[in-house]
């Protein structure tokens, strides 16, 4: 078990090297204090999506397969780079291109907060499976692929929703829900990155390029 965990936070340190070189945060997308991201790359045939903790700690790196994919991972490591603590997404295309979500439910946060940015804020006709690694929630949905992440810390009343865009497409939103102190609510963000977009034409060339190109970071 230990080894794994050594394997797997060199892996994802090493790439989030590159990765922190080479991209800020997304346009548009308020950076608070202490958090930078979601910053998006292409790395190796697989989309990264990398989150930046500063004021979080920690001595080791935890992470696992994302539930209901074949070669989807994420982890959370210590940022060796700008310190705190680093979460980084990495998301095979053909993993969300088959997900089958069944008939699905109608899904909230996990706290029952509405999702910000949908309708109702409930996510209708999708399935949400919640782990134990910082009470991290993935959404599957038939146009939609999500990560719900919570923080320990203020968003000084900051909340919302923001388009993220990538080669002047649009594929996707973050949603920042603010901390609630009288109900023990922790603040967090969602990550919703639209299924099509795995189809665009561009991103298909630059998940060609990342094979032929190993640990080249477009």
């Amino acid at each position: 078990m230990k080894k794994w965990l050594l394997g797997l936070k060199t892996m994802v340190l090493s790439v989030a090297l590159l990765v922190a070189a080479s991209c800020g945060n997304q346009e548009g997308v308020p950076e608070l204090n202490g958090v930078k991201g979601p910053i998006i790359n292409v790395v190796n045939g697989q989309v990264l999506v990398t989150f930046k903790f500063l004021n979080l700690s920690g001595d080791f790196g935890l992470g696992g397969p994302v539930p209901e994919t074949r070669n989807s991972t994420f982890a959370f490591t210590p940022n060796v780079q700008d310190g705190g603590m680093l979460f980084v997404l990495s998301l095979d295309p053909q993993d969300l291109e088959a997900i089958d979500i069944g008939v699905g439910d109608g899904n909230t946060l996990p706290d029952g907060r509405p999702v910000p940015g949908i309708p109702g804020g409930r996510l209708e006709n999708s399935l949400r499976i919640d782990t134990q690694l910082n009470d991290i929630s993935f959404y599957y949905h038939e146009s939609l692929f999500g990560i719900w992440i919570p923080v320990g810390f203020e968003t000084a009343g900051i909340s919302g929703y923001w388009n993220i865009n990538q080669n002047g497409k649009n594929i996707g939103f973050f949603g920042l829900v603010g901390n609630d102190p009288n109900r023990d609510y922790k603040a967090g963000g969602i990550l919703l990155l639209r299924r099509e977009h795995l189809k665009n034409k561009n991103l298909k060339n630059l998940l060609k390029l990342s094979k032929k190109y190993p640990n080249r970071v477009f």
